[in-house]
């Protein structure tokens, strides 16, 4: 028996939901932080500041000191960016999470384990999806790191596809940050395909995190008529 169930959201789950969210979120620090070390745009001017404050100073103590403060600035920077687009979530869908997923012709459910919220995943209807498709869109799937390797994620993505066969959807489609390295392999082995790479903002941009969409295509697809 597995260890843990999933079930639709009730609204005594809304406060784990955003800790969920949020936490998870968090965890990307580190890896943003780790990949922006190895751009060009951010090693060749941390250098050029490592050497410049040498030669002018005489003292590589201090210009290592100087560096380290960039460096930290730089985290503090990826930091504020990631609690920007968590406060944003938190002021769109994931404020009302019934009227945002379930009201809307979508849904949302959570992994519980015990008495505990330790998974959440929701989807929502594309507006405007391609002509002669009917696409549904897998939204905030996030685990717990104390309940990982558990086949939790696998499991709540499951429910997503069998959620759109069931509504009689042609395609589940969902966007992640190419920093989201285990989500990225799940979704891959689990069948769903690369179609679009993009840059969400200008500031994405400068820090290299591009978004991949990926798409599902569900073995019946949809017709227009049926």
């Amino acid at each position: 028996m597995a260890p843990y169930h999933i079930r639709q959201y009730q609204e005594r789950d809304h406060k784990r939901v955003l800790e969920l969210f949020s936490r998870g979120m968090e965890e990307h620090v580190p890896a943003i932080f780790r990949r922006m070390l190895t751009l060009p745009q951010t090693l060749l001017p941390l250098l050029g500041v490592l050497v410049t404050i040498a030669l002018v100073s005489g003292s590589w103590l201090l210009a290592t000191v100087c560096s380290f403060l960039v460096l930290l600035c730089l985290w503090l920077l990826i930091w504020l960016v990631c609690r920007d687009y968590v406060a944003t979530c938190f002021h769109t869908d994931l404020a009302d999470i019934t009227k945002s997923y379930l009201n809307a012709r979508g849904s949302f459910w959570v992994a519980e384990s015990g008495d505990q919220v330790v998974g959440i995943v929701g989807c929502l209807p594309v507006k405007d999806p391609p002509s002669g498709r009917k696409q549904l869109q897998l939204f905030r799937l996030s685990v717990s790191s104390q309940h990982r390797g558990q086949g939790i994620a696998r499991a709540l993505v499951r429910t997503v596809l069998q959620f759109a066969r069931d509504q009689g959807y042609s395609d589940v489609v969902l966007e992640t940050s190419i920093v989201q390295y285990s989500a990225l392999a799940l979704y891959q082995a689990m069948g769903f395909q690369k179609t679009d790479e993009y840059f969400a903002s200008i500031t994405m941009r400068l820090m290299a995190l591009s978004i991949f969409r990926f798409t599902y295509f569900l073995p019946f697809a949809w017709e227009p008529g049926m």
